[in-house]
C-alpha cells in the first residue's frame, strides 16, 4: 500500500464497489417536473354572460325577509344562504337583487364551477321571499376526436368519470386532461361548447398524435475516477407501441475504461384513475483500474423492480404525485488476486411523494419537494462477511431511511433568478454502500468528485445566482456546502463527520434539441478528501442532444 502514503490526516480512499457504482450512476440531477405552457382547456366559448339588465336599474324598493334558492345540487343550500345573510331584512331595488344573484355566481365560480350562473327567474315576490335560480353548468355530451397514438378505449377510460349530466367543474376537468395529456403518444387539448340545451356544454377532447420514438445522446465526464470518468450515453423512449398509452425506456451507459449500465422499463396506465404500473431492470458491470488494478477486482449489480405512480393532483400551477416502488437488488464484488468473492442481496420497498408547482410570490417561482421513506433488508452471502460485518459496519438485516429534497427558483429582477436546493438523508442504521448518501459530484459539492465522502445520513445544499441574457444562455454563480455521518452507528472512535464546501461558476447553453453544461468549483472547506488525483479547479462538463 506504499502508493497510498498521505498525511496524518488524509483518508485512503475506498475501493469502489458495485453498490457504490450503481448509486453514482443512478443519481439524477433534483429537477422541477414540467408543468404545461398553455391551458389544456378553452371554455371561453361558454363562459357564462352577466345577468340580463331589465329596462331600468333601481326603481321601487322592496323589503327582502328572505332569499330562496333554486336549481343548486352540488353546492350546500346553507353555503350559498350564508353568502346572502347579510342582506335578510334590508330594502333593496332590482339592481341591488341582482347583486345578490351575482354574489351567487361570484361563490360557484369560487368553488370550480365556472360555468354556472345564478339568476332571478320571473316571480311574484310574497312575504319578502326573493327567489333566486341557479344553472350550475353541466355536461351535455362528450366527443373524441382521437387521432393520437393511443386507442380510444384507453383515452375514453380516462374521461370515463366525465358524465353527461354532471356538473362542469374548471379543475377536475383539467386536471383530467393533463392526465390524459401525460400519457405517451398524445398530445390533448379539450374544448367547452355551447350545449344543446340551455345551461349545458358540449366537451370536445382533441388528441392528437406524438413522436412514436423519442430520446437523447449525452457526453459527459462525471464518472468514477477508477472505473472512467468520460461516459457515453443513450437514452430511447417507445411511445405508445401498443396503443395502451404505454411506454418503453432503454438507457445504455459506458464509460472510458471499464464500466457499462443497462437499464430497460416498461410502464402503462390501467383504471379510470390513470394509475401507471411498470416494472425495470438494470445491471451495472465495472472493473477497477489505476490505483487499484492491482486487485483484479470487478463486478456488478442486477436490479429487477416494479413500482406504481398515481398522480393526486393535476393543475396547471401545482402537481402532486405518489409513487410505490420496489426493487431487489444482486450486488457482487470480486478481487481475483486475493481470491476474494462477494455477494449481497438488497430488497427495498420505498413510498414517496413528490410535489411542483409555481406561484407569484415576491415576483414569483417555482417550488418542489420529494420526500421518501425506504425499507428494506441486506443479506450477506458467506458466513466470511457475515462474521466481519458483526464485528465491524453491522449493516445486515433490516434498516430504512427518510430522504428529503427541496427545490427553489426565485426570480429576482430583469434577467436574474436565485436558485435553491437542498438534500437530506436520515439512516436508521448503518448502510450499504448503495444506500448511502453522498456530498461530492455534479450534483452536490463540486469541487470534489463524484461520490466524495458518503456517509449514512448527512444533508447538502446549493445556492445559484443566475443570469439569463438570452433566450438558451445561462450563466451562474454557485456555492456549495454538505455535511455527512460517515456510520450511523460507529464501531470506531474515530472521527464519524465529514464536511465540504464550494464555490464556483457554470454556463449552460440550450436550445430546441440539445443542451451543453459546463461548470468549475474551488474548494472552500477542504477535507483530504479524494477519489483520483486532485484537481483544482474541478470541472464539469456534460453536453446532450435530444431527438
Amino acid at each position: 500500500m506504499a502508493g497510498f502514503a498521505q498525511s496524518p490526516n488524509a483518508r485512503i480512499p475506498e475501493v469502489p464497489d458495485a453498490g457504490r457504482s450503481l448509486r453514482e450512476i443512478e443519481s439524477i440531477q433534483p429537477e422541477f417536473a414540467p408543468l404545461p405552457d398553455q391551458a389544456p382547456l378553452d371554455d371561453s366559448a361558454t363562459r357564462p354572460a352577466s345577468a340580463p339588465s331589465g329596462d331600468h336599474d333601481g326603481g321601487a324598493r322592496l323589503h327582502v325577509r328572505a332569499f330562496r334558492l333554486q336549481g343548486n345540487r352540488n353546492v350546500d343550500t346553507d353555503a350559498l344562504q350564508a353568502q346572502l345573510a347579510d342582506l335578510n331584512g334590508s330594502e333593496q331595488d332590482l339592481a341591488g337583487l341582482r347583486a345578490a344573484a351575482d354574489r351567487i355566481t361570484r361563490y360557484y365560480h369560487d368553488q370550480g364551477y365556472q360555468l354556472a350562473r345564478a339568476y332571478l327567474p320571473p316571480q311574484e315576490i310574497r312575504d319578502g321571499v326573493v327567489d333566486i335560480a341557479v344553472q350550475e353548468g353541466v355536461y351535455d355530451e362528450i366527443q373524441l376526436d382521437n387521432r393520437s397514438r393511443v386507442s380510444d378505449a384507453v383515452l375514453r377510460r380516462g374521461l370515463s368519470v366525465l358524465r353527461p349530466g354532471d356538473p362542469v367543474h374548471i379543475d377536475n376537468l383539467e386536471s383530467r386532461l393533463l392526465r390524459l395529456g401525460d400519457l405517451p403518444g398524445a398530445a390533448v387539448q379539450g374544448t367547452l361548447r355551447a350545449g344543446a340545451h340551455p345551461g349545458s356544454s358540449t366537451l370536445l377532447v382533441d388528441a392528437a398524435p406524438t413522436p412514436l420514438i423519442t430520446g437523447s445522446i449525452d457526453a459527459d465526464n462525471f464518472g468514477n475516477y477508477y472505473t472512467g470518468e468520460y461516459r457515453l450515453g443513450g437514452n430511447l423512449d417507445v411511445n405508445s407501441p401498443l396503443r395502451l398509452g404505454d411506454q418503453l425506456s432503454l438507457r445504455l451507459l459506458t464509460s472510458d475504461r471499464t464500466q457499462r449500465y443497462y437499464y430497460a422499463a416498461y410502464q402503462a396506465p390501467v383504471g379510470p384513475a390513470l394509475t401507471r404500473l411498470g416494472l425495470n431492470v438494470s445491471n451495472v458491470r465495472y472493473a477497477l483500474e489505476r490505483d487499484f488494478e492491482y486487485l483484479e477486482a470487478h463486478g456488478s449489480a442486477r436490479t429487477t423492480g416494479l413500482f406504481l405512480l398515481q398522480p393526486l393532483i393535476a393543475g396547471r400551477h401545482f402537481r402532486l404525485e405518489a409513487r410505490l416502488q420496489y426493487e431487489d437488488r444482486q450486488l457482487r464484488d470480486d478481487k481475483d488476486a486475493i481470491s476474494e468473492r462477494q455477494g449481497k442481496r438488497i430488497r427495498l420497498g420505498t413510498a414517496s411523494l413528490s410535489a411542483n408547482g409555481e406561484d407569484s410570490l415576491l415576483g414569483g417561482g417555482r417550488s418542489a419537494a420529494y420526500v421518501s421513506y425506504s425499507h428494506g433488508s441486506l443479506r450477506l452471502e458467506t458466513e466470511a462477511q457475515r462474521s466481519n460485518d458483526r464485528a465491524l459496519n453491522r449493516s445486515a438485516g433490516g434498516f430504512g431511511k427518510l430522504n428529503l429534497t427541496l427545490l427553489r427558483l426565485q426570480h429576482l429582477y430583469g434577467p436574474f433568478t436565485l436558485y435553491g436546493q437542498v438534500s437530506a438523508q436520515r439512516a436508521s442504521k448503518n448502510l450499504d454502500s448503495s444506500e448511502q448518501f453522498s456530498l461530492g459530484g455534479p450534483y452536490g459539492v463540486r469541487a470534489y468528485a463524484n461520490g466524495s465522502s458518503s456517509g449514512d445520513s448527512g444533508w447538502q445544499a446549493s445556492l445559484e445566482l443566475r443570469y439569463v441574457p438570452m433566450a438558451g444562455l445561462q450563466f451562474a454563480a454557485f456555492a456549495d456546502a454538505g455535511r455527512i455521518r460517515l456510520s450511523q452507528r460507529p464501531w470506531t472512535d474515530e472521527r464519524n463527520q465529514r464536511r465540504l464546501s464550494a464555490a464556483g461558476l457554470s454556463i449552460t447553453q440550450a436550445g430546441p434539441s440539445h443542451q451543453v453544461m459546463a461548470a468549475m468549483a474551488w474548494p472552500i472547506q477542504r477535507e483530504n478528501e479524494q477519489n483520483g488525483p486532485k484537481q483544482e479547479p474541478r470541472f464539469w462538463l456534460r453536453a446532450t442532444r435530444y431527438f
